[in-house]
């Protein structure tokens, strides 16, 4: 059975990390704003902004930022501002006893892919492989992605419509 984490009500709380790679502040600020006009609280966590060479922080910092996000049974979602490289290098290192009590959102792609499979493959725990921060920038935050992403998030059940292809065949 899977675990659907609960999804987000107004006035829930969205903590926002950089597990991985480092992203100016500037670049995470109009989906930090986006969050906040969604009617959710944000938490920034100290890796956003932060930078270590490539890197969003020391390995020991990113491992204490995302642990705390997953810990804080306030935080209802964590959205990974960027992915990258680097969370593979943490994931061993993370603990998810408190996590696998109260399930949250893990929301991002790309390096987050590591954490994500983590979460379904042990404990089989949904998350979201959907836009991160930049993705947010340029006027892209009112783009069907970004619209898809908070459709999502408060639990409205996705539509999809496919035609058929003359190649097509019935299976047995």
């Amino acid at each position: 059975m899977i675990t659907i984490p609960p999804y987000i009500k107004p006035g829930d709380t969205i903590g926002v990390v950089c597990p991985s790679g480092y992203m100016p502040f500037e670049k995470a600020k109009t989906a930090i704003d986006i969050l906040t006009k969604w009617g959710c609280k944000v938490v920034v966590g100290k890796t956003v902004g932060q930078q270590f060479h490539y890197f969003s922080g020391t390995d020991e910092e990113r491992l204490l930022d995302l642990q705390q996000m997953m810990d804080d049974t306030s935080i209802n979602a964590i959205f990974c501002a960027r992915g990258g490289y680097g969370l593979g290098r943490i994931i061993d290192k993370l603990d998810f006893k408190k996590f696998k009590k109260h399930p949250k959102w893990i929301i991002g792609f790309s390096d987050i892919t590591v954490l994500q499979s983590h979460l379904f493959s042990c404990f089989k725990i949904a998350s979201l492989h959907a836009p991160m921060a930049g993705a947010f920038n340029n006027g892209q935050f009112n783009n069907q992605y970004i619209q898809s992403l908070h459709e999502a998030m408060i639990g409205r059940k996705a539509t999809y419509l496919a035609d058929g292809h003359a190649f097509n065949k019935k299976g047995k």
